[in-house]
């Protein structure tokens, strides 16, 4: 079972914050609205590339606490050998491989999740979704960041890809996304349909 360290602190919400506020070009031109993340409230969505490093500090600092952070942590813990045998079960079929330990970053701050590959996962615990959902997700993207990008496959393509391995395999806690939800996703289903479950061959027909 792929071990789990789950971190917490004021310094890593400081800079999830800063982080997310660089990449608003990057959100904007993705197609994600950024005003749906989650800042501090001191901090207007509107001005947000109008504070100081400083100020933004300032601002985490005011309304920082671990308690929300260690419940969620005693959740993942209790919850972790459970959900890593789905996990483990649903990667065996597509030939992926789980990391030997997972970092798990809990924030309140920015999008619902996000990763950095290899073994990184960053999960928001503000969202209403559980946050088991959003780290099979992330893990998920882990898995095959390697093959996406070896075959250059765009941000909209990969998480729909993500959205139907994980409906495929995790129906009961289904997660998907309305990101993509301007584009046309058929060829990219019957992709995945024609190719399921070796999901380099899925990849590497969108490329």
């Amino acid at each position: 079972m792929s071990k789990l360290k789950i971190i917490y602190n004021k310094e890593y919400d400081i800079q999830r914050v800063l982080n997310t506020i660089k990449k608003i070009p990057w959100f904007i031109e993705n197609k994600y609205n950024y005003k749906n993340f989650i800042f501090p409230k001191k901090l207007d969505k509107e001005k947000l590339n109008d504070y100081s490093e400083q100020e933004i500090k300032d601002a985490v600092i005011s309304e920082y606490s671990d308690d929300l952070y260690k419940e969620n942590e005693k959740f993942l813990v209790n919850n972790w050998e459970k959900i890593f045998k789905e996990i483990e079960s649903a990667f065996l079929k597509s030939n992926l491989l789980p990391q030997e330990e997972y970092r798990i970053y809990l924030t309140k701050y920015g999008t619902g999740g996000s990763y950095d590959f290899p073994n990184t996962v960053i999960v928001n615990t503000s969202f209403s979704i559980n946050i088991l959902k959003n780290i099979i997700h992330e893990i998920t993207h882990l898995a095959i960041e390697e093959n996406v990008v070896k075959y250059k496959i765009g941000q909209a393509q990969k998480e729909r890809i993500v959205d139907l391995f994980f409906v495929k395999n995790f129906p009961r806690r289904a997660l998907v996304q309305n990101v993509y939800m301007s584009m046309n996703t058929d060829k990219i289903d019957q992709t995945f349909d024609d190719n399921f479950p070796n999901m380099e061959n899925v990849i590497k027909k969108l490329s």
